[in-house]
């Protein structure tokens, strides 16, 4: 069965965003609702193969590095739509991998993953954040609650980023929708229009000359 991601995500480019989404969830859900947040470091390269077939069938693949633990991902693309983006998401573990060239020789002698071809993968862009996440308990659905702090990476140049993410981990999205709109209200800040992934292929398309 493929795996799906039901998530919202808010634009955080305004002063004390961050701490504006905090207070907010916390009101909505109940203090004792949100947990403390944990800081995480990931980074994020982007992957493509030759003649830029994941990007014809709409796909982002990634190896992730989160605090020295890798993994190999890919999402369908979508559109954001009033902060909401549903889309398919598989996750791979790359045990006893030490760095990023150690992560491609194990994709491209694997071959095949989820029926796509893993060989001879490039990296385009990259993602380094600074990520802040606390679990989240509304109503008998739990969320995922993530503050990112980001640099995009393409072609050699560098933007920053804010973006504020919360994703369902079990239970109804009816009640996490709820809850979008009320941490919506509480915090003012508006729902994001293009995710970090979609402005970074934007931006490989724009200073790439395609």
């Amino acid at each position: 069965m493929k795996n799906m991601e039901t998530e919202f995500k808010w634009d955080a480019n305004s002063p004390r965003a961050f701490m504006r989404m905090l207070a907010a969830v916390r009101r909505a859900a109940g203090k004792e609702n949100v947990s403390s947040p944990r800081r995480l470091k990931i980074e994020d390269v982007y992957l493509e193969r030759p003649g830029g077939e994941f990007e014809k069938r709409l796909i982002a693949f990634r190896v992730r590095n989160t605090d020295g633990k890798w993994e190999a991902a890919f999402k369908t693309r979508t559109e954001v739509k009033n902060g909401k983006a549903v889309r398919r998401e598989e996750t791979m573990p790359l045990a006893n991998i030490k760095n990023l060239a150690d992560a491609l020789e194990f994709l491209n002698a694997k071959k095949r993953w989820k029926g796509l071809d893993i060989t001879g993968l490039r990296p385009v862009f990259s993602i380094r954040n600074r990520r802040r996440t606390a679990e989240v308990f509304y109503d008998g659905a739990k969320a995922e609650l993530a503050l990112d702090d980001c640099e995009i990476l393409v072609l050699g140049r560098r933007i920053c980023m804010k973006e504020i993410e919360l994703e369902l981990k079990q239970g109804s999205a009816e009640k996490m929708e709820r809850l979008a709109r009320e941490m919506t209200r509480g915090s003012g800040l508006e729902y994001a229009r293009v995710s970090k992934v979609k402005t970074a292929a934007a931006l490989l398309k724009l200073w790439g000359g395609k």
